[in-house]
C-alpha cells in the first residue's frame, strides 16, 4: 500500500516544485531586456573549455553539405522557404541595405541602429561588457591567444592603431576584438534583433556579438554547437565553411592542444581535399550557419566589423541540471516541501 503511494506522491511533488520553476526558468531567458541578460547556456564563442568533453554527438552520413546562396532582401519567408535551417549553410547576397543600418568604423551618427566601431571599442574597456581579443600568427596553428577584457582605454587604442605592446607592430601577429552582448547597451541594435529574428523564440536567442578586426585578423577554423547569423557590417570578410558535419568527440580530437581557443588542427587537410566553400562577404550580406559546420573567417579589409547573432542550444543535460541546481537552493516554496501523503489512510486499506 505504501509502496503503491509512495511513487506517485513523488512525482506529485517533484511535478510542483519543478513546473513552477521551469515556467520562471523560460520566463528569465525569455525577457528581451538591455541589461543584465542572464548567462544560462550561453554560447562558447570558441573558448576552450572542458564542458562540452564528455557530450557526444551522432550525425547523418557524410554527403557533401552544400551551402544555398540567394539575394536578399532577407526575410522570414524567404529564410523558412530556403529550407535551411538547422541542415546547411545560407549566404544571402545584400541581405540588409547597407546605407541604411550599417555604421562605419568612424560613423558615429545618432540614430544608426548598430553601434560603431569606436562605439564597440570603447564598449570592451566597460566592467558590464563582455570581451576578449584573440590573436594569432598566420601560418602557426600553436600561436593563437587569449586575452579576456575588461582592457584600458589605451590599450584599446594602440590595438586599433595596430601598436599595442603585444608586438603587432614588430611582427606579423593579427588581432580580433570579440565584444559579446553589445544589444544589452544599445536599445535600438536590440530591437533591430527582435524585429528580424522573431521567428526564433525569445529564449533561444542569445546576444548580438560583434568583432572587430584588420587585415588578417580572425578567430581561428572551429565548429559551434548553435545556430548563427554572421552580418557584415563594414569591410570584407572571406568565409572558409565546411562541407560536412563535426561531431562533438571528431571536434575534441582534432583540437590544437594547450590553447585556450577551440582551433581545429585538420582544417587545411578539409581544405586541401575540396571539403570546403569559399565566400567574400561585403557590407549587408548575410551568412547563416547551422550547429556543427566548422568554419573559419578572415578580414580581407581593415575595419572590417561582423555581427554574428546566435542562438542558445541547451542540451537535456544542462536544463536539468540548472533545474537541480535552482532546487537545491532554494530555501521556500514548492521545492522544499515535504511529502505530507494526507490520504494515505483513506479510503480502502
Amino acid at each position: 500500500c505504501l509502496g503503491a503511494h509512495l511513487p506517485a506522491s513523488l512525482l506529485l511533488c517533484f511535478m510542483r516544485a519543478v513546473l513552477p520553476l521551469s515556467v520562471a526558468f523560460c520566463t528569465r531567458n525569455s525577457v528581451s531586456c538591455y541589461r543584465g541578460r542572464s548567462n544560462f547556456f550561453r554560447r562558447d564563442a570558441n573558448v576552450n573549455t572542458d564542458s562540452d568533453a564528455s557530450e557526444t554527438s551522432e550525425l547523418p552520413d557524410a554527403t557533401p553539405i552544400d551551402a544555398t546562396v540567394i539575394d536578399g532582401p532577407f526575410s522570414v519567408n524567404k529564410f523558412a522557404s530556403s529550407g535551411c535551417w538547422g541542415r546547411r549553410p545560407l549566404l544571402v547576397r545584400s541581405a540588409f541595405d547597407a546605407n541604411a543600418l550599417l555604421c562605419g568604423a568612424d560613423d558615429d551618427e545618432e540614430g544608426c541602429s548598430w553601434p560603431s566601431w569606436n562605439n564597440v571599442a570603447l564598449l570592451s574597456c566597460e566592467d558590464d561588457g563582455e570581451s576578449r581579443l584573440i590573436s594569432h600568427r598566420p601560418g602557426d596553428p600553436s600561436s593563437w591567444e587569449l586575452e579576456l577584457g575588461p582592457f584600458e582605454d589605451e590599450d584599446v587604442c594602440n590595438i586599433l592603431n595596430g601598436s599595442k605592446d603585444y608586438g603587432a607592430a614588430e611582427s606579423e601577429d593579427k588581432w580580433t576584438l570579440v565584444v559579446n552582448d553589445v544589444d544589452r547597451f544599445f536599445p535600438s541594435l536590440a530591437d533591430w534583433v527582435d524585429q528580424e529574428y522573431s521567428f526564433i523564440p525569445r529564449w533561444r536567442r542569445d546576444d548580438a556579438q560583434i568583432s572587430l578586426a584588420d587585415i588578417g585578423g580572425g578567430i581561428g577554423p572551429h565548429v559551434d554547437s548553435y545556430d548563427v547569423f554572421l552580418i557584415q557590417m563594414s569591410g570584407t570578410r572571406t568565409w572558409e565553411v565546411g562541407k560536412r558535419l563535426v561531431s562533438v568527440e571528431e571536434e575534441f580530437n582534432s583540437l590544437v592542444d594547450g590553447l585556450d581557443v577551440r582551433i581545429l588542427s585538420n582544417w587545411e587537410d578539409d581544405c586541401r581535399r575540396g571539403n570546403v566553400d569559399r565566400f567574400v562577404l561585403g557590407p549587408g550580406d548575410l551568412l547563416y550557419l547551422p550547429p556543427r559546420i566548422a568554419h573559419c573567417g578572415v578580414a580581407l579589409t581593415n575595419s572590417c566589423m561582423t555581427l554574428s547573432v546566435g542562438c542558445r542550444a541547451p542540451s537535456a543535460n544542462d536544463m536539468i541540471s540548472r533545474l537541480a541546481e535552482i532546487m537545491t537552493n532554494s530555501f521556500s516554496g514548492k521545492a522544499v516541501e515535504r511529502i505530507r501523503d494526507d490520504d494515505l489512510l483513506e479510503g480502502d486499506l
